[in-house]
């Protein structure tokens, strides 16, 4: 009894967040600054300097900022052609985003698994016949076979879009960055992202074809601007110049982002439990969150409820699609591997500005783990 009211009244201990962002003082400069220019805080000049900063880093020849990432790959769907009934394989391990955005814009999604690194698999997707696009998932910065979709998607005149909103920064096996794999890219910049505008979203491509009607769609398909006859239907999915004052100066610290994810990982190696494995990333890949692996659902959740009795934040994977009741009655392959691996992933703390002492902190705890 003793013990217990010892433990009611003992300090808690210091929270670790999942993931946290992280927003420095120069990032607060600017959107001060930019709030005191006199600017009209809505799309204007600013957004145009973001996108072209993010373009110019990827390698790509434009770039429309929207809302957020869900619209970015609809709105790539719709700008790509993609009409009511086209098939569209989406991996069954994804974010609800993903395969929302291909219900959004009335296409057919065929679920797809994934191979053991998570990411679409190749020899399943190459057996499906009548696809009109991909949507190709470098799911926690893991860019595997994207290289390879690429080259068969074009051989079969199969629009490919990237849905890249965990992986700027990671690159495929040839050095080619993400946000440059196929017909159209998008990118994500939700405060869990490695740089952040609160909420938002880019569209990449190299096409001038799709930019203009990424451009029309996102501003009523209006005929020209502050004037109000429009060429067909659109709507608003304008950007803001304060949002991207916060992503201009995000950006300019990718670099160190970039390291502070590697060191993060560097470090979490030090994670040696019998019941549990650090997934692996490649010198080319930037993880978005570091996920532990392990053959028993009950131990991943035991270690979950073990590292939250010590105020340790986690995440669970997201859940197959096929295992949403919503989605049960869609075309898919053989899910095997997506449908028994998901429930057998833990997302631990993966902030770029964990310390290294909290870092340690959730490495003890996993060790310690029997």
């Amino acid at each position: 009894m003793l013990k217990e009211i010892k433990q009611l009244y003992m300090p808690k201990k210091k929270k670790i967040n999942q993931v946290e962002p992280l927003v420095s003082k120069d990032d607060a400069n600017a959107v001060y600054k930019y709030l005191n220019s006199g600017g009209w805080v809505t799309e204007h000049s600013v957004t145009r300097k973001f996108e072209t900063l993010l373009k110019d880093k990827v390698g790509r020849e434009n770039a429309v900022a929207v809302p957020n990432g869900t619209i970015a790959i609809y709105l790539s769907l719709v700008a790509a052609g993609i009409k009511k009934g086209d098939r569209v394989a989406v991996p069954n391990l994804t974010m609800i985003a993903t395969i929302n955005a291909v219900l959004w814009a009335s296409a057919e999604p065929v679920l797809v698994d994934v191979d053991d690194d998570l990411t679409i698999s190749y020899e399943k997707l190459t057996k499906l016949k009548s696809l009109k696009a991909v949507i190709y998932v470098p799911l926690n910065g893991r860019t595997s076979n994207g290289i390879e979709i690429q080259k068969w998607c074009k051989e079969n005149k199969v629009i490919l879009i990237e849905d890249s909103a965990h992986s700027l920064g990671s690159k495929y096996s040839n050095k080619q960055m993400c946000g440059k794999l196929g017909d159209i890219s998008i990118f994500s910049f939700t405060p869990h992202k490695i740089i952040t505008t609160g909420q938002g979203g880019m569209v990449l491509t190299d096409s001038k074809r799709i930019t203009s009607n990424l451009n029309k769609l996102k501003s009523f398909n209006r005929r020209k601007d502050k004037i109000d006859w429009h060429d067909g239907f659109g709507l608003n999915f304008k950007f803001t110049d304060l949002q991207a004052a916060l992503g201009v100066s995000q950006l300019t610290s990718l670099n160190k982002r970039i390291k502070l994810k590697k060191d993060l990982y560097n470090n979490y190696k030090n994670i040696k439990s019998e019941k549990f494995s650090i997934g692996n990333f490649n010198k080319h890949e930037i993880p978005w969150f570091i996920d532990l692996f392990s053959s028993s659902q009950n131990d991943i959740r035991k270690l979950q409820d073990k590292l939250f009795n010590e105020n340790i934040e986690t995440r669970n994977s997201y859940p197959a699609l096929s295992k949403q009741r919503y989605l049960k009655d869609l075309e898919r392959t053989d899910l095997t591997i997506s449908e028994s691996i998901h429930n057998k992933i833990l997302w631990i703390p993966s902030s770029v500005n964990l310390s290294t002492e909290d870092q340690n902190r959730v490495i003890k705890v996993i060790n310690e783990y029997k």
